[in-house]
């Protein structure tokens, strides 16, 4: 793909002529590396991000979102904690962001098969991504396809390498795209792939006589980032002022907007600046609640 550049949360690109690969071992070195492919100079160099593997990459933000919570597993401290939706928002707001800032981002993850039972108590075999259930529908929702890759001897004794796009009734293989006409299996590489979306653009703008069809490509605006020791300077004037007025009144409330936003028992003392946008929430809050209404 053009302009790629590979995240191997695992390693298996050392047999991949030619590839750019940047190693990611923990969930702040992918922030890290979210911000840097926000800048123009960088964006001018690549233009596809490969996510290898996204299971390792739920595994990592994962063990992010428990830290910055202070719990040993995701779950511990039930709702209170909101350790499943504070997951789902982090792994959300990088990978949606770097479809808005344009890129194609390309998610691989390994396969298991297995036999299910439908509601009928018929059963049926399955191949689908081993990505945890909850990364798997944000990556669903955001995909324009979703494909398996596949290696097979056909009947000469020759190796063929092929992604299926549309999944054949019954073969119970996870598959799908949002292109109506698109070929249900094509050979394993980009020319192929890219040739198949453009025949399935073809044969659906023939349908509508091109009354929906554009060259011009939309991407969302990119929020700025926020100034963290701008917010932090704010913080503490908001503080000293409030606490001079009345510190039995709003010594409460204030740890109880900062720990809305960093978690139980976390303080702003801790923050760090890959948390400017949580700094942020609880200066605006306070401001709103607080400063400008007593």
């Amino acid at each position: 793909m053009p302009g790629a550049l590979l995240l191997a949360f695992e390693k298996g690109y050392n047999t991949i002529p030619g590839v750019i690969a940047q190693d990611v071992t923990t969930w702040g070195e992918m922030k890290q590396i979210f911000r840097e492919l926000k800048k123009p100079e960088v964006q001018e160099v690549y233009k596809t991000i490969i996510i290898d593997t996204v299971d390792v990459a739920c595994d990592l933000c994962q063990k992010y979102i428990c830290s910055q919570l202070g719990i040993d597993q995701m779950g511990e401290g039930g709702w209170g904690v909101n350790s499943w939706p504070r997951y789902k928002k982090e792994f959300e707001d990088v990978f949606r962001g770097l479809t808005m800032m344009g890129y194609a981002v390309v998610f691989i993850s390994h396969s298991k098969s297995g036999v299910d039972k439908d509601q009928n108590g018929r059963e049926f075999g399955y191949i689908k991504p081993t990505t945890q259930s909850s990364a798997l529908q944000i990556i669903e929702n955001m995909a324009d396809i979703y494909a398996y890759a596949r290696s097979y001897v056909d009947s000469s004794g020759e190796e063929k390498r092929v992604l299926t796009l549309r999944s054949p009734a019954g073969s119970g293989v996870s598959c799908g795209s949002r292109f109506k006409y698109i070929a249900a299996e094509v050979p394993l590489n980009y020319e192929a792939l890219t040739m198949a979306i453009t025949e399935a653009i073809d044969k659906e703008a023939k349908e509508h006589n091109n009354a929906f069809v554009t060259n011009d490509r939309e991407t969302a605006p990119i929020v700025k980032d926020y100034d963290f020791d701008a917010y932090m300077k704010k913080f503490e004037e908001y503080v000293g002022t409030l606490m001079s007025k009345d510190q039995d009144y709003y010594a409460p409330r204030i740890t109880q907007i900062v720990e809305k936003y960093l978690g139980k028992g976390r303080k702003m003392s801790g923050v760090t600046r890959d948390q400017a946008e949580l700094v942020y929430l609880v200066v605006t809050e306070i401001e709103e609640d607080l400063v400008n209404k007593k």
